[in-house]
Parts: structure tokens; sequence; C-alpha cells
């Protein structure tokens, strides 16, 4: 069998549970294990006879040639199937911002971490679906979040606002605005979006209103907008979701706006904006 058709029907078995929901995570999934898998079955380490990749073989140069053929895929790579986390990485071994990582000291740092952990030959099909399926969950968040971005900047825009995506620094630290109008240092709205549930906001809710004290310091005539999107079936607790955000801004200034929905970008948000006079 051709080695690109090894890997196509190693991806056939896959599920892909959110494909109508978020198309574009798994079209980047599967363009990303098409890459990997093919620099896995041109290293030496495979053998096409099992499948296997012989990571038993490998020594820590072996690994660094690997992750050099394409650091932007195979540093996420042996992260996910090594299972490491980044807070992990930097605790236990040194290795700060590891998918920022391209070249120098870390990365060969990050290699002899991985031949470590990597001892025992593994199945092609094992390495590319733990991959798989691993970065899926570690970027469902990721890509609902830029989506709920971009709708909301669409809205925006259409309606004759200056608005995107931007950072900024307070106090020595660089913060991101997801959506600013207009989107400079010069910014009047700061919206912060997301989209969750409502066990999510046990944690949520404290980072939200923490993001607005930090911005309030370095930024205090602005307006802060908290969108926050509610899937369809919980809809029915709009209410308690709502009272859950703001009773983190109990004895400090509210929130100049929480919306939860889709359709209050386009008629609440918009309105608030002409009231706000910007």
């Amino acid at each position: 069998m051709a080695r690109e058709n090894v890997i196509e029907e190693i991806l056939r078995k896959i599920p892909r549970p959110n494909r109508d929901e978020l198309p574009t995570l798994y079209e980047d999934l599967d363009q990303m294990a098409r890459k990997i898998g093919l620099i896995l079955i041109t290293s030496k380490l495979y053998e096409p006879e099992t499948t296997m990749i012989r990571f038993d073989k490998a020594n820590e140069e072996d690994i660094l040639g690997l992750i050099k053929e394409n650091p932007d895929l195979m540093v996420p790579f042996f992260v996910m199937v090594c299972g490491f986390s980044v807070r992990e990485l930097e605790r236990l071994y040194g290795i700060r911002n590891v998918y920022s990582i391209r070249k120098g000291e870390q990365l060969y740092k990050f290699s002899k971490v991985v031949k470590e952990n990597l001892l025992m030959p593994l199945y092609l099909e094992t390495l590319i679906y733990k991959f798989y399926k691993n970065w899926e969950e570690h970027q469902k968040r990721h890509y609902r979040g830029r989506e709920a971005e971009e709708y909301v900047i669409g809205i925006l825009r259409q309606n004759g606002y200056n608005a995107g995506k931007i950072r900024v620094i307070c106090k020595s630290k660089e913060m991101e605005i997801d959506c600013a109008i207009p989107p400079n240092n010069n910014f009047k709205v700061a919206i912060m979006i997301r989209e969750g549930v409502f066990r999510d906001l046990l944690k949520r809710a404290k980072e939200y209103s923490t993001e607005y004290d930090d911005l309030l310091e370095c930024f205090p005539g602005i307006k802060f907008v908290l969108i926050y999107f509610v899937s369809l079936h919980e809809r029915r607790r709009l209410d308690d979701i709502k009272k859950r955000i703001e009773s983190e801004r109990q004895g400090k200034k509210p929130y100049d706006l929480v919306i939860l929905t889709k359709e209050e970008v386009k008629d609440v948000l918009l309105n608030k904006l002409k009231e706000w006079n910007i």
C-alpha cells in the first residue's frame, strides 16, 4: 500500500463528532495528520512491514530531526503523544512556552525529554489517532472562540464600526482584547468574547472580572462589554448565567454590558453603542 494510502486509511477510521459545528477544525486536523504521517513514514524510524515507528531505536538527534522537519506540527504532535501539558513542561523540565519553540537550546531540551518518554515502538495508527483526538480536544475551545470573535467583529463592521482584535500593554503585561472599538490604543470599547456553558462559569467568571480590573487600571474611561455566548441547550438558564457573571462584580464597578446570545449583538449591543455615542 502506498504511503499516502496508509495515512488515508487511518484518517478514515477517526470519528469526527463535531464536524457540522466546526468543519474548519477537522479540515485543519486532517491536513496536520497527513503531514505528520508523511514525516513519520519517510523517517528511518518507520518499519513498513509492521507500520511501527521504532522509538526504541531512536536517539535524541533522531527526535530532533523529526521536529525540525516541521516544528509547527511536530512540537504539538510530541506534546500530545507524550501527554505533556504546557505547565508540566515548564515545572518539571524548565521548558517554557513549548508551542512557540522553533530552534535553539529549548528545542534540544524538548527533544531530550521526548526521547526519555518515548522508549517503545508504537504503531503509526496509534500515534496519529492519539495526536488527532488530543489536539481536537485541545483546539475546540480556540476554534469556537475564534468563530465567536469573527461573528461579533463582522456584525460591527457591517454596521460601520472600526472594530478588531488588539494587544495592549498594561503594567508591563501584554493583554489581548478580543474586539476593540477602534482597534488601537485609543479604543473606547473593550469587548471580551467567549463561548461556554454554565458549569464553566465557576472559573471563567473570576477570570473575566480580573481582566476588567486590569484594564480599568490602565484605561479607566473605557466601556467594557462581556460577551458569553450560551449554547442552545442552556438558553433556559440565561438569567442564572447572567447573575453568576455579574455577581463577580459585587462591590466593584459593574460591567457596562453583558451579552449572552448572538441576537443581542445585533440589537442590544448596537443600540448601546449608539447610546454611548460611539
